[in-house]
């Protein structure tokens, strides 16, 4: 399973037909096709183009259904570069990827401005690739798993090594965390963030492995159910 992948919506190199192919071709049972949303820092999906981009997804799903779970994912730039405060509710997605909360070398807006805006989804909240050892290095890891559970914000396990230190993947860095996360009802997804290689897509083995070794199932089901939820 990896639950995000970008496509040429955004700046992906293939489109999603060629990852949909390639993804049934290696026996993978469920990906997300999660590209940018308007955004200045890279090629992202404009408003204008939203329903295209869900009706292209919604199209491969209804052809190869029989074959793979496909879900629609946007990935959203938490930061300056992004029109926050005219998000739309972004009603025929099945799940959003927040990327830079709280992260002050990427100009992230912090975890409390998220809280408030998701209120406004009803679909699974993720923060995308978030480095947790360094972003929330001055919080209670009980209490910022108490504050995502009760406003139902996931986290990520990303195994791409653009979020990796010393060769390590930042949720390997915050083994902390995620040992108080497994008490929590918070849902974890996995993702490889595959731009340009399509060998990215089967690259997800640290992160299940990691789930396994610390006991994070529980958190990864609940956010299978809950993603498999909203899209029905």
């Amino acid at each position: 399973m990896n639950f995000h992948l970008h496509s040429t919506w955004s700046d992906g190199v293939y489109t999603p037909e060629i990852i949909v192919k390639e993804a049934i071709k290696r026996k993978i049972d469920k990906i997300a096709i999660t590209d940018h949303y308007q955004t200045s820092k890279t090629a992202s999906l404009p408003p204008k183009y939203l329903k295209m981009y869900v009706d292209d997804i919604k199209a491969l799903r209804k052809k190869y259904g029989e074959e793979i779970d496909i879900y629609i994912g946007l990935e959203i730039d938490f930061s300056p570069r992004t029109d926050i405060e005219n998000l739309p509710e972004f009603e025929d997605v099945d799940f959003l990827l927040f990327e830079y909360v709280q992260d002050e070398l990427w100009d992230g807006y912090p975890l409390w401005m998220l809280l408030d805006l998701r209120k406004k989804y009803e679909q699974p909240v993720i923060l995308a690739h978030n480095e947790i050892s360094r972003n929330f290095r001055d919080v209670d890891y009980t209490s910022l798993a108490r504050v995502m559970e009760s406003d139902n914000i996931g986290i990520e396990l990303n195994t791409n090594y653009n979020y990796t230190k010393l060769d390590m993947p930042y949720y390997r860095l915050a083994e902390d965390f995620f040992a108080v996360l497994r008490e929590f009802k918070v849902p974890i997804s996995v993702g490889s963030d595959m731009h340009d290689d399509l060998n990215e897509l089967a690259q997800v083995e640290d992160a299940f492995s990691f789930i396994q070794d610390m006991k994070l199932e529980d958190n990864f089901k609940l956010f299978l159910s809950e993603v498999s939820k909203y899209e029905e």
